[in-house]
């Protein structure tokens, strides 16, 4: 059977004396600049700094208290994994989490901070055969990341908490990895109010997953920067509630992705991880039909590797003509490396790398340098090209 709108209301009786409502904000840039009225809801705003939180404290508070004594356990590569562990800290339950190894640092370091037992594993496939048999030989409850009732019910609670903080929007754009987050929104919303148009928002990584399974059994499989929805399969109890209440799914390059966590950056001073940033990734893409035009974006998630994060931005300053790199040959002599220094201070642009390389220069007693520095715009890009070409300097833009 389909979860109802009682279902979740008992959850959120439940878990409500345990967790903050998160809260909804109106984007005024973002809504001018998409002709729209945006409005985000922070569900990282929770302790954890993701959704998941809901869904697992539902659950524990669901079990009877000898059946938690013995512990519990799950499979995850992150967010569940906090969430269950903070809560499971906070109720005294023994708690083992088992992770891929390709779990971002931030989210392994994390749960141990909270008293988890923590195991590695090669994949996400051998962490969750690996904690269901943990359950089995030691007794503990495995508790899935979506794909149970009690967690749809407990994420549900966020489409309640959004209807009593924001009358008037018309649609709702949710990232979906197992289904679990936008199974439970989808229902709450629904139950009251029919008209609204939900749009579901997968990876392209899961997706062609999906389509063709065999693209990612290569030693060099592609990657993705939402790893929080890199789910390769909808849940058996999510897919159902999905396709009943879901109004449509749609799939978000990794560009886009990066771009909107940028923007959200930007624009709304968050830190917004991969998955976090997929629902509002599809609205900038213009993926949400245009009649709906007072939408809510569904933020679920900051935990973004910080790395991750400072490439992202070096690699937007990059496409935005914000990072000039060019190839300098230079007479191989003192005082050389000086004369460009000084021409690019004089031009107002900031160094803020320099390689040498001796071995393989292009011109014979000379050696390349390779430059890379920030500059205001394109416009301002060419002005130090300009000037570097002017003093006789055989200079290529990388």
């Amino acid at each position: 059977m389909l979860p109802t709108l009682t279902d979740i209301e008992a959850a959120r009786a439940r878990i409500s004396p345990y967790l903050p409502v998160t809260p909804v904000t109106k984007a005024l840039t973002i809504s001018e600049e998409l002709k729209r009225t945006v409005h985000f809801k922070w569900d990282n705003k929770l302790r954890t700094g993701a959704f998941k939180e809901r869904g697992a404290l539902n659950y524990l508070l669901c079990l009877e208290p000898s059946t938690r004594s013995r512990g519990v356990c799950t499979a995850s590569a992150g967010n569940h994994a906090l969430g269950l562990s903070y809560h499971a800290s906070k109720l005294g339950v023994p708690c083992h989490i088992v992770m891929p190894s390709s779990a971002p640092l931030v989210k392994v370091e994390s749960c141990k901070k909270l008293g988890a037992f923590i195991t590695l594993k090669n994949s996400l496939v051998e962490a969750m055969e690996y904690a269901q048999e943990l359950a089995t030989l030691n007794n503990l409850t495995y508790i899935p990341p979506f794909d149970h009732p009690f967690v749809v019910h407990g994420q549900g609670v966020a489409g309640l908490e959004l209807m009593e903080q924001l009358a008037d929007f018309d649609s709702v754009v949710i990232p979906v990895g197992g289904g679990g987050y936008a199974a439970g929104i989808a229902t709450a919303i629904k139950a009251k109010r029919p008209d609204v148009f939900i749009l579901g928002v997968c990876s392209e990584w899961a997706a062609e997953f999906r389509r063709d399974p065999s693209t990612h059994n290569r030693t060099f499989s592609p990657m993705t920067i939402a790893d929080g929805i890199a789910v390769k399969s909808i849940g058996k109890v999510t897919g159902p509630i999905l396709d009943a209440r879901v109004d449509q799914l749609v799939s978000v390059s990794e560009a886009a992705i990066a771009r909107a966590i940028i923007t959200l950056l930007e624009q709304e001073h968050v830190v917004v991880e991969g998955a976090g940033a997929a629902g509002f990734a599809a609205l900038a893409e213009g993926l949400l039909p245009p009649k709906y035009s007072k939408p809510v974006v569904m933020i679920c998630g900051s935990n973004i590797d910080m790395n991750l994060l400072s490439r992202l931005i070096e690699q937007d300053m990059a496409e935005r003509g914000r990072l000039l790199k060019v190839s300098i040959a230079l007479p191989d002599r003192p005082g050389a490396l000086r004369l460009i220094s000084g021409i690019i201070a004089d031009r107002g642009a900031n160094v803020l790398q320099v390689l040498h390389d001796r071995f393989y220069a292009r011109l014979p007693g000379h050696v390349d340098i390779t430059v890379v520095m920030e500059v205001r715009d394109r416009t301002h890009a060419s002005e130090i090209l300009a000037g570097l070409l002017a003093e006789g300097l055989p200079t290529t833009q990388l």
